[in-house]
């Protein structure tokens, strides 16, 4: 019985440290993000952006520490407490969002929008106080996130003041509908190289030819990201029985549903083409968990035609893949990979291979450029939550990405050393993710938020490993 008790304890304290770490990374970039939008990071200081990369930082080691004691027990000790918690802060996330709307948004509310927001922050108290099932408060965050991103597209145009990098997507599309090459100087009105590969403004083609607004897309990246979460939870479970999972404990469920009505992430789907990666990240993760090799190796490929940052996670899944299934196994997935990129990206780059170059690969990665140019401009990065700009200010910055590949390659030989198993992969992942970007030269507040994607993920992977191993089923 003590060991039983000692095993139960010791899986019930690694979930919550997973639970907790997650819940506070998104908190962290929520509450940084916010204050970027809205041009208020002045506001925090050498002192305070040090500190909140020491604290991101101490996350990224709180998810290694956590590789070494994850275990299947029981996590259903205190299901109640966590899911009345993330409901609280889904209404304080619809509140802050309501504010968000009436101060910066939309200062002259309607009637209807008053009443509709209104009707939202009822339903959500209401949650807390006498909580409904799960599928109804994840249903609700759906509607009501998706609502307020839709209302915004309303009133925010795509522009360079403030749609970020969406203006210089709808140039490409335009371009590339008139037979010119996508990858050209555009002006916004300063000049600039489209900076993305080619899935990435791609993905906006069918919006721009219907006529939609391109920004659609990104909503529909969100929701995919919540979908590949709800397949990994039911990998194991059919019919009624994965309803009741579903939406009776996955908690890790609802910490997206709290993630999707956070306001700072509304704002990278109004402003920016982040959420097409986050999907394409989340997707391939789902594939390689469920099993589904030759699809993930299909993804990994699109992947890599999609962010350069492909480079932070291809090699952990390739330690996996190499020690499951062996050398000749992963080199074939390798090779596929490598076709399925090269087909996507070799057309563009024949088309016009030095534009190609300049905007997809040496833009934001050859420091002596847009890096460089942001920094003799106004110092950005030392008041962007990360390490550079203590390296920027000293003219050190070639040492930053030395220090990118030694962390990459040190988070590389502790997940083969701990096994390179499927249950370490998101924790590492994560703590990847969070330690290159802090390092990173240039230092947006979403390029964090791939690591929040695969927090989540590993919050739901830990929720199904255990819910399988209660029921005798092989993850």
């Amino acid at each position: 019985p003590r060991i039983m008790i000692n095993h139960l304890r010791s899986g019930i304290a690694s979930y919550w440290w997973v639970f907790s770490l997650t819940i506070a990374l998104a908190l962290l970039l929520d509450i940084t993000g916010s204050l970027h939008v809205y041009g208020l990071s002045r506001l925090l200081g050498a002192t305070l952006v040090l500190g909140t990369a020491v604290l991101l930082s101490t996350i990224a080691f709180g998810w290694v520490c956590s590789t070494s004691h994850l275990s299947r027990v029981d996590l259903h000790a205190s299901p109640r407490l966590a899911r009345r918690g993330v409901t609280f802060l889904m209404l304080l996330a619809w509140l802050a969002t309501i504010r968000d709307f009436r101060v910066f948004i939309l200062p002259d509310m309607a009637l209807m929008h008053v009443i509709g927001f209104g009707i939202g922050a009822v339903f959500l108290l209401i949650a807390v106080v006498r909580p409904p099932p799960l599928t109804w408060l994840v249903w609700l965050a759906v509607a009501l996130g998706s609502l307020a991103r839709l209302i915004s597209f309303g009133v925010i145009p795509i522009e360079p003041p403030r749609g970020d990098m969406l203006p210089l997507v709808q140039g490409a599309l335009a371009n590339l509908l008139a037979g010119q090459s996508p990858y050209t100087i555009y002006t916004m009105p300063w000049e600039l190289p489209l900076t993305y590969l080619p899935v990435t403004w791609l993905a906006y083609l069918p919006a721009y030819v219907l006529g939609v607004d391109i920004r659609v897309t990104n909503v529909i990246a969100e929701l995919t990201i919540g979908a590949a979460l709800a397949w990994i939870a039911t990998s194991h479970l059919n019919g009624a029985r994965t309803q009741n999972y579903l939406f009776g404990a996955g908690i890790g469920l609802l910490i997206w549903a709290w993630v999707f009505l956070l306001p700072s992430l509304q704002h990278w789907t109004q402003a920016t083409t982040a959420p097409i990666w986050w999907a394409v990240l989340a997707i391939t993760l789902a594939l390689v968990i469920r099993g589904q090799r030759w699809w993930a190796t299909v993804a990994l490929g699109i992947g890599a035609a999609t962010s350069p940052l492909i480079a932070v996670v291809s090699p952990f899944v390739g330690l996996y893949w190499l020690r499951s299934h062996g050398w000749r196994q992963t080199i074939r997935y390798v090779v596929l990979a490598l076709a399925i990129a090269a087909a996507l990206i070799v057309p563009f780059l024949l088309w016009s291979p030095q534009q190609f170059i300049l905007g997809a690969y040496r833009w934001f990665n050859d420091n002596s450029l847009f890096p460089q140019l942001r920094w003799d401009m106004d110092n950005t990065w030392a008041r962007q939550i990360g390490f550079s700009g203590i390296f920027w200010r000293r003219e050190l910055e070639w040492l930053l990405k030395p220090i990118q590949i030694t962390l990459l390659l040190s988070l590389f030989a502790l997940y083969w050393w701990r096994g390179a198993s499927l249950t370490l992969l998101a924790p590492c992942i994560t703590a990847a993710f969070v330690l290159f970007t802090v390092f990173n030269p240039v230092l947006w507040p979403y390029l964090y938020t791939p690591a929040l994607i695969t927090a989540l993920i590993a919050v739901v992977w830990y929720e199904r490993l255990n819910d399988t191993e209660q029921e005798g089923v092989e993850p």
